[in-house]
């Protein structure tokens, strides 16, 4: 597989041509061991690829032959996606869960992974504490108790499928940012992402996710506007605003809904679409459409381009020719038809 085509190809981890090298690291990075290895030959081709996010962890692992990896007990939990190959993962002797196609695996730290020859996975790996306090801030209510999850999840359900995407520009979004872990969009990808593990995944705190949602107070709603009024610059997430006003995170969406007739999320992304057509109708001379695009939180300049059309029916190309009197590009493409990833 061409070097251009992996997922994090801008995140070198490690790259072994012996056995040796291989064991020293993965003992290093993960405290774990070869269960199985293939008959040793002179040299082998193993590359991981990784990026540390605020929160949690993403892997891209490709070794070239097949063997067997004995992970040890440890305080969290990955998602394991094929990104090529078959993959099987064993918690305890009898039970078995492939990674392949549309089939993605959910495991604690300690399992035994087999890799086939040609096997590469990519794995999100996060804190459990973390997702219980996500989960606390999502339902408003404090977790007891450990979260259990179920070990498999399939990819090609609706939820699995919209969970994918989401991944997948977490993906996209990390290959492409200089520095993935202060990079506002990839922040507010990332927390999206474990609210919508949560929600999508087979686990024994469910049940506290189905329940009605309480609601928010209207001062509470006003108190959020203020945050992102004060704050639209930075990285913004639904459970910031949470923690603003004091309430749920699921509260908290309900009634901005029910009161605004928008998410916070909206709100956020209207707001920053304000301030992208102020600085596109007051330009200097360096401005162009993808300083703005940036500047105001969207990295995926074709979609930038798309909704700043929805919402002021015009393209902002359009809005910085006519302030400097230029002439556009009749395609209304130019620079905003380059996507760079996805912000939501």
């Amino acid at each position: 597989m061409s070097i251009q085509t992996l997922p994090l190809a801008t995140r070198p981890d490690f790259a072994h041509t012996s056995f040796e090298q291989l064991a020293e690291t993965i003992e290093a990075r993960f405290g774990a061991r070869f269960a199985k290895l293939p008959p040793r030959a002179g040299t082998i081709d193993a590359r991981a690829y990784a990026c540390r996010l605020q929160q949690s962890e993403l892997w891209h692992c490709a070794y070239g032959m097949p063997l067997s990896i004995k992970f040890p007990e440890g305080d969290y939990l990955r998602l394991q996606v094929s990104h090529r190959g078959v993959g099987a993962t064993w918690t305890g002797k009898d039970r078995m869960t492939a990674v392949a196609g549309q089939q993605a695996c959910i495991s604690s730290a300690a399992v035994e992974i087999d890799f086939a020859e040609d096997f590469e996975q990519l794995v999100w790996r996060i804190p459990r504490g973390k997702l219980e306090q996500k989960l606390a801030l999502m339902t408003g209510r404090p977790i007891g108790y450990a979260l259990d999850f179920g070990p498999s999840l399939d990819l090609s359900t609706p939820q699995g499928t919209a969970l994918r995407s989401v991944f997948d520009c977490l993906l996209q979004a990390v290959r492409t940012a200089p520095s993935p872990a202060a990079s506002p969009v990839i922040v507010e990808l990332e927390q999206a992402f474990i609210s919508m593990f949560l929600s999508t995944v087979d686990h024994n705190g469910r049940a506290l996710l189905e329940k009605e949602a309480a609601t928010a107070a209207p001062w509470q709603v006003r108190r959020a506007e203020s945050h992102i009024e004060a704050n639209w610059d930075q990285p913004i997430t639904i459970e910031d605003l949470a923690a603003v006003t004091g309430t749920s995170t699921r509260s908290l969406f309900r009634t901005f809904k029910e009161s605004r007739g928008c998410s916070p999320l909206d709100f956020v992304r209207q707001f920053r679409l304000d301030h992208a057509r102020r600085m596109l109708e007051k330009p200097d001379a360096t401005t162009t459409v993808t300083d703005v695009a940036f500047a105001c939180g969207f990295g995926d300049l074709g979609r930038f381009a798309r909704e700043f059309q929805r919402a002021f029916g015009e393209r902002p190309s359009a809005i910085l020719a006519r302030k400097r009197g230029t002439a556009t590009d009749v395609s209304g493409a130019g620079h905003e038809g380059v996507a760079v990833f996805n912000t939501r």
